[in-house]
C-alpha cells in the first residue's frame, strides 16, 4: 500500500487491454503504467499527416467500432467523453487469376462492378450459395457444443461437407476471413468454424442484412488514448518490462534499465509470449496457455497508390481484398481510410497489409508492424482456459482473451481489473446508444366499454445532435415535432426545457437529448408519443420531454422528472381521444431505454369511486434493440394511426360517447 493507504497497481502494455484496466485501477489504486514502446496506444494508431487543407488525423489500426457488439468500450468513450460519428463498411474482392471483382455492401452496382458477370452462371452461383452458407452456419451455432457434432470442425471441413462450390470458397469465404483477421486466405480456411460463425453471429453477418451501424473515433483514435494517457499519475515511456515476480506481500517488476518496483497487483496485458517472456517464475499452466497462442506479424504500409483497389470503380470498397494471379504472390487487403473515417479529402489515404512491393514508394507515408492472433482449435481450447493463470495478484489481459479487436481487448482489460478487486466505479450516466427497437404497442380500454387491442411495430431512438437520414426512406424533420419548423429539433427541444427553466449546460458540450419515436416515411408521420430524454452536460438526466399528438393535429408537450424507476405524474392537458375530456392525470413511466424501451401512460380520473375511474385507459410501447432493415420499417406510423382509427370506429359504432373537442394550443409547442 502507498502511504496514502490507495493500493499500489502496475499495468504493463499500454494497448486497449492495458489503457481500459489502468482506467479502471485508477478509480481506486494508484497506477503505475509501463510502454516499451515511445507511445502508447497499441493498435490504437493514429498517423497526423499534413496536406493543404490542413492536417488529418489517420487511424491505421484499430479503425471501426459499432455500438451493438462494443458495450465496453463504449462505456469506456462515454467516461472519455470521446465523439464517434458514422463509417462506411465494405469489402471488395479482386482476383487476378480469374478476373473477378465485385463488392458487397454496395448494392447492385457493387455486386455487378463488372458487367460482364450479369451473364456469369458462376458469378450467380457464389451469390445464391451466401444465404444458403448463412442458414448452414446458424444451424451449427443451434446444436449444443457439448455434444460433439462438428464441435471441432474446422471452416475448411464444413464448406467441404456442405458441398460449397470452389467460386465461393476463393471469392468469399476466403476474401473475407482474411481482411476481418487480417490473416493468410489459406490460413483461414483452418480456423475453428463453430468459433468463427459465432463472431460472424454476433456481428450480424450471418444474414444479408442486420449488421450494425460501424463508426469511426472523430479526431482519431488517438483522442481517447490521450485522455486515458493525461489522467494516469505514472506513465512510463519507452521502458520494456524485463520480469515480473511474486513475492512476500506483492508483485515485483523489474525493467529494462535495472529498477525495481514492489506494487500489491499487476496486470499484464501484453502478446502472450511476451507475457510469458516477462513471468520470472511461470507455472506449467501459464506456460502451456501462453505458448499455445500464436500471433502472425503484418507490415502494414500508410500511402496513397490507388493501384492496390479494383480496377472497376463500382467495385471499390473500405475493404478491399486482393488476390494476384500467380498462386505464389501475396495477398493483400487495403483499407480506404478516406471512405471508412470520413476523411475530408478527395485523396484516397489507403493502409495495404502484405506486398510491400506493390506499393508505389513515393506514395508511402509510413510503415508500420501489427501482430494479430491466429486462431486454430488448438488455439481457442486454451483461450478458453486463459482465467485459470491468472494469480491472487497478476491478472493477464489481451484482445487474445477474445476474437482479437479492440472490444476484445477492452473488455479483458476489465476483467483483469476486476479480478484484483478493482471495481469499475460510475462517474456519470452511460448514455444509451441509438437504434432500432422491435416494439409491441398495446391500448386497454377498461369503461364503460371493455376494450383492448395490440400491433407491432418499430421505434426508433436517436440523439438529436446525429440524426440518421434515409431520405424519402425515413428521416426525422423538426415540423413533426414540437416548436418551430424553421429551427432544428434539438434548438426547439432546448428552447421548450429553458422556457420550463431547465437548461442543458453552457459549456462547449452541451448536453445529450435522445428521442424515441417513429420517422417520416415516405411522406407520413404520427407520433401518438414522442419522449425526450434529456441530459445536462455532466451527463445527469435533466428532464424528460413526454410530445402527445392527437389524430387532429394538435400536439402536447409535458415536461416530468421521472424518480429513479422512471416514473412521473402529471395532469392530463390536451384532448386525445374523442372519449376522454381533458380532466384526469397521466401516471407516465419512461425509464432510460437500455436493451430494451419502455415507454407507458396510465389515465386516471378524479372519479376513482367509479367503475374503472382509477384508470379508465391506459398505452404502453414495448421492445427490445432490433437490426431490422430500414426498408422493412416502412408504414409502421401509418400501420398505427390506421389501427388507432379503426378502434375509434369500432368504440364509436357501439354507443361509447363522444365528448366534445376543446381548442387546444400550447405556446413553444403547436
Amino acid at each position: 500500500m502507498s502511504g496514502s493507504g490507495q493500493r499500489r497497481v502496475a499495468v504493463v502494455g499500454s494497448g486497449v487491454a492495458g489503457l481500459t484496466a489502468a482506467w479502471v485501477a485508477s478509480r481506486t489504486s494508484h497506477v503505475t503504467l509501463y510502454e516499451a514502446d515511445a507511445r502508447l496506444g497499441g493498435h490504437a494508431d493514429t498517423h497526423v499527416v499534413p496536406t493543404p487543407e490542413g492536417e488529418l488525423s489517420i487511424d491505421t489500426g484499430f479503425i471501426v467500432h459499432n455500438r451493438r457488439t462494443y458495450p465496453t468500450l463504449l462505456r469506456l468513450f462515454a467516461e472519455l467523453g470521446v465523439e464517434t460519428q458514422p463509417s462506411e463498411m465494405s469489402l471488395s474482392v479482386s482476383d487476378a487469376g480469374t478476373g473477378v471483382e465485385y463488392a458487397g455492401a454496395l448494392g447492385p452496382r457493387g455486386l455487378f462492378a463488372q458487367r460482364s458477370t450479369l451473364r456469369s452462371r458462376e458469378h450467380w452461383r457464389m451469390l445464391l450459395e451466401i444465404p444458403r452458407f448463412h442458414r448452414r452456419a446458424r444451424a451449427v451455432l443451434a446444436t449444443d457444443p457439448a455434444s460433439g457434432e462438428a464441435s471441432d470442425e474446422t471452416l475448411r471441413e464444413f464448406l467441404d461437407r456442405g458441398g460449397f462450390s470452389a467460386g465461393f470458397v476463393r471469392h468469399f469465404m476466403e476474401p473475407l476471413v482474411a481482411a476481418v483477421w487480417s490473416c493468410n486466405p489459406a490460413t483461414s480456411l483452418d480456423y475453428p468454424a463453430r468459433y468463427l460463425f459465432t463472431f460472424l453471429q454476433h456481428h450480424g453477418m450471418l444474414s444479408v442484412f442486420g449488421s450494425p451501424e460501424w463508426r469511426t473515433v472523430t479526431g482519431g483514435s488517438r483522442t481517447y488514448v490521450a485522455a486515458i494517457g493525461a489522467a494516469l499519475p505514472d506513465v512510463r515511456l519507452d521502458t520494456k518490462v524485463t520480469s515480473v515476480r511474486e513475492v512476500a506481500g506483492g508483485v515485483e517488476v523489474t525493467d529494462g534499465s535495472g529498477a525495481t518496483t514492489t506494487f500489491d497487483a499487476v496486470v499484464i496485458a501484453t502478446h502472450p509470449s511476451h507475457a510469458l517472456g516477462m513471468l520470472e517464475e511461470p507455472t506449467d499452466l501459464q506456460r502451456e496457455l501462453l505458448s499455445a497462442l500464436p500471433y502472425s506479424s503484418n507490415p502494414a504500409l500508410l500511402h496513397t497508390d490507388t493501384s492496390l483497389l479494383p480496377a472497376a470503380h463500382d467495385a471499390r470498397a473500405s475493404w478491399n481484398f486482393f488476390r494476384p494471379a500467380s498462386e505464389t504472390g501475396v495477398v493483400t487487403v487495403t483499407y480506404d481510410l478516406t471512405r471508412l473515417q470520413r476523411l475530408p479529402t478527395d485523396t484516397h489515404y489507403l493502409v495495404t497489409l502484405g506486398g510491400e512491393d506493390l506499393v508505389d514508394p513515393a506514395t508511402v507515408i509510413d510503415r508500420m508492424e501489427y501482430e494479430h492472433p491466429l486462431y486454430t482449435p488448438a488455439s481457442v481450447a486454451a483461450s478458453r482456459r486463459l482465467p485459470e493463470i491468472n494469480t491472487e495478484r497478476i491478472a493477464f489481459a489481451g484482445a487474445y482473451h477474445g476474437w482479437g479487436f479492440h472490444e476484445d481487448g477492452a473488455r479483458s482489460g476489465l476483467a483483469a481489473a476486476t479480478h484484483l478487486g478493482l471495481p469499475w466505479t460510475r462517474t456519470t450516466t452511460v448514455l444509451p446508444a441509438p437504434g432500432r427497437f422491435a416494439t409491441t404497442i398495446r391500448h386497454t380500454r377498461r369503461t364503460p366499454i371493455r376494450r383492448s387491442f395490440e400491433h407491432t411495430s418499430t421505434c426508433w431512438l436517436v440523439d438529436l445532435d446525429d440524426l440518421p437520414d434515409h431520405g424519402r426512406l425515413a428521416r426525422f424533420e423538426a415540423r413533426d415535432h414540437l416548436g418551430s419548423p424553421e429551427k432544428s429539433l434539438r434548438a426547439n427541444v432546448e428552447a421548450f426545457l429553458a422556457d420550463n427553466g431547465v437548461t442543458l449546460g453552457a459549456g462547449e458540450r452541451p448536453g445529450t437529448i435522445l428521442m424515441a419515436a417513429h420517422p417520416r416515411s415516405l411522406g407520413f408521420c404520427f407520433n401518438p408519443i414522442s419522449v425526450f430524454w434529456c441530459f445536462d452536460d455532466q451527463g445527469r438526466q435533466a428532464g424528460v420531454v413526454v410530445e402527445v399528438h392527437n389524430t387532429y393535429g394538435d400536439r402536447h408537450a409535458y415536461l416530468v422528472h421521472p424518480d429513479e424507476q422512471g416514473r412521473a405524474r402529471t395532469d392530463k392537458a390536451m384532448y386525445v381521444s374523442p372519449f376522454h375530456g381533458v380532466d384526469g392525470t397521466y401516471d407516465i413511466a419512461v425509464p432510460i431505454p437500455t436493451d430494451r424501451l419502455h415507454v407507458a401512460v396510465t389515465l386516471r380520473g378524479h372519479d376513482t369511486d367509479a367503475p374503472g375511474g382509477s384508470a379508465p385507459f391506459s398505452a404502453s410501447l414495448t421492445g427490445s434493440r432490433t437490426d431490422v432493415p430500414v426498408r422493412k420499417t416502412l408504414g409502421a406510423a401509418l400501420r398505427g394511426s390506421a389501427l388507432i382509427r379503426v378502434h375509434g370506429i369500432w368504440l364509436w359504432a357501439r354507443r361509447l360517447p363522444v365528448r366534445p373537442r376543446p381548442s387546444h394550443r400550447q405556446e413553444g409547442v403547436q
